[in-house]
């Protein structure tokens, strides 16, 4: 297989995972199943079971699980480009859909990023000190 396909196989993987604890995940999976054509309905029951994997590692802070997952799909994506010559163009397609828009048209999303840190005890006797970052989405239309 030759570094492009290699590439985009790559690439359909990180977009697969990173969009699977979205608000699109239903057309994600959807499209990312259909490029498997008659393998859809086994493709898209192995979806849901990894974005429910996905899922239970996000909340049990294990970034492990999502490279596992990652690992996993992008070598299924590389066997089916390898397997169908017409894949690549419909992956192509399907990430150029995810990405937004191709009329020119880019929309920004804003976000007021906070950090919060302090102290957790571990039950152990021990206490730990973390940093919590997260964001809010503020209106691009009033000025700080």
């Amino acid at each position: 297989m030759d570094a492009e396909l290699t590439a985009l196989a790559s690439s359909g993987a990180t977009t697969l995972i990173g969009l699977m604890v979205t608000d699109g995940w239903q057309q994600v999976r959807r499209r990312f199943a259909a490029l498997f054509g008659h393998q859809s309905t086994d493709v898209d029951e192995e979806l849901e079971r990894s974005r429910n994997t996905l899922v239970a590692a996000r909340q049990a802070m294990d970034p492990a699980t999502a490279d596992d997952l990652e690992a996993e799909w992008r070598s299924r994506l590389r066997r089916l480009l390898a397997d169908d010559p017409g894949a690549a163009h419909q992956l192509r397609a399907v990430l150029d859909e995810l990405a937004g828009p191709a009329d020119g048209v880019h929309t920004e999303t804003h976000f007021r990023e906070t950090t919060i840190n302090g102290p957790v005890n571990t039950g152990s006797g021990a206490q730990i000190t973390y940093g919590l970052t997260y964001g809010t989405r503020s209106d691009p239309s009033v000025h700080e």
